[in-house]
């Protein structure tokens, strides 16, 4: 009879969670449950489950006194299956809307996670092309950068055989590679400079100075185009602001670097002397040619000009003893490079100044045959330093000059016609 007991009392432990789940009218359609509230029925049905199943423990217990082994396995048997029972109808009472519920929030949650996943990828793919992209980038500009300098060596020699053409075909074609080269932008501006090309050579000066703007080469030369092109000028006001920026930028190169020099290996204090000699600043300019004939004690050509204005000053001993010099360090030159055109215009003109007419012969043939043959502006440099060497000298002394000055006249008009198409 306890047994029977006992068994009935397991039996109503399990049965209480099913009537009180089961209690709402079967014909009452159940509320839609929100998935929070379903949450929360869940979890209180879990804790009664586990307190029915804390209170089948101590019935087990007391069942296992009376009934032996064999019953109280049957006994396990019939609790599993209780809560079995229990659970099905949790699920099915209570838990299916909210498990449809949780199910589609789960697929939206895995699609939005998915699709993030596809736009990071996308992004990582994007990067990863960027990067492979400038890479790539990198390594042509780097290549395009040494092609670019090993022409710039190139141009570098073509310029010294007086191949003026060649060697701005040159530093183009380097420029096209490296269009932000601050020396080859240099290289350009002082070829045009030379070829006399002057506007050229302004705007190729100024974006060396861009993208260097205290760059003393680009300075002091963009200051010689600058010198030039004023000299070209009326006198006036105009005139005298382009002559006044000059100045300022050769000064700003040298004293950037008092021992600046040009491509032509001369000093830059040259070029300010001539400034100041068109200015009729004689003092000046002889103090800026001293300057340059200390950094260049081998040149001819800051002695070749110091000669002609100690003339100037009245001082002739002193001009000749100048000029002597002058043709010693012109030949020297000379036969170092046998393609050194401004040597030969120096030895030209300390010889004729000298009046060694015999001997300045065969070097005017040479001025001639190794003159850049597409600028007419060295022959213009020329003519101008023997024009002055005639003034000096006198009508009774500088007859001997009108011969030598009459060829290069006519070379100066042949060049002029070839750079016209005439």
């Amino acid at each position: 009879m306890k047994r029977i007991y006992l068994i009935s009392l397991a039996l109503f432990i399990f049965l209480i969670p099913v009537v009180a789940v089961s209690g709402q009218t079967p014909t009452e359609p159940a509320p839609t449950p929100q998935p929070t509230a379903d949450v929360a029925a869940i979890q209180a049905l879990a804790t009664e489950v586990a307190n029915s199943a804390e209170q089948a423990k101590d019935a087990f217990d007391q069942a296992t006194n009376f009934l032996g082994i064999f019953e109280a396995i049957g006994l396990i048997v019939a609790v599993l299956s209780g809560l079995i029972t229990v659970l099905a109808v949790v699920g099915g009472l209570v838990g299916f809307r909210g498990l449809n519920t949780a199910q589609k929030d789960l697929n939206e949650a895995r699609d939005r996670f998915e699709q993030e996943i596809k736009e990071k990828q996308d992004e990582l793919s994007k990067v990863r092309q960027e990067m492979e992209a400038s890479t790539e980038k990198q390594r042509q500009n780097a290549a395009n950068a040494n092609l670019a300098l090993s022409l710039l060596t190139l141009g570098e020699r073509q310029y010294r055989s007086q191949d003026f053409q060649g060697a701005l075909d040159t530093y183009r074609r380097a420029l096209e590679l490296d269009p932000e080269s601050l020396i080859t932008h240099y290289r350009l501006g002082y070829v045009y400079t030379q070829s006399g090309v002057l506007e050229k050579a302004e705007y190729h000066l100024n974006r060396a100075l861009e993208i260097e703007k205290n760059f003393a080469p680009a300075l002091a030369a963009l200051g010689y185009v600058s010198r030039r092109i004023g000299e070209k000028m009326p006198e006036g006001i105009e005139r005298s602001q382009i002559l006044n920026k000059a100045e300022n930028l050769l000064l700003q190169g040298l004293a950037i670097s008092h021992k600046l020099v040009d491509d032509d290996n001369e000093s830059w204090w040259g070029s300010l002397g001539g400034l100041y000699r068109r200015r009729g600043q004689i003092d000046q300019a002889i103090m800026a040619y001293e300057n340059a004939a200390a950094i260049t004690p081998k040149s001819s050509y800051a002695f070749s000009n110091l000669a002609l204005l100690y003339l100037q000053k009245e001082n002739k001993e002193k001009m000749l003893k100048t000029y002597q010099r002058v043709e010693q360090l012109a030949q020297g030159e000379v036969s170092a490079d046998v393609d050194n055109y401004w040597a030969y215009a120096d030895l030209l003109t300390s010889r004729l100044a000298l009046g060694k007419v015999a001997e300045a012969e065969p070097v005017l043939q040479s001025v001639l045959e190794i003159a850049p043959k597409d600028s007419a502006y060295v022959f213009e440099i020329l003519l101008d330093t023997l024009n002055r060497l005639e003034k000096a000298l006198g009508e009774a002394d500088s007859a001997h000059l009108k011969p030598f000055i009459e060829q290069i006249e006519a070379r100066v008009e042949e060049q002029r016609k070839r750079n016209n198409g005439a």
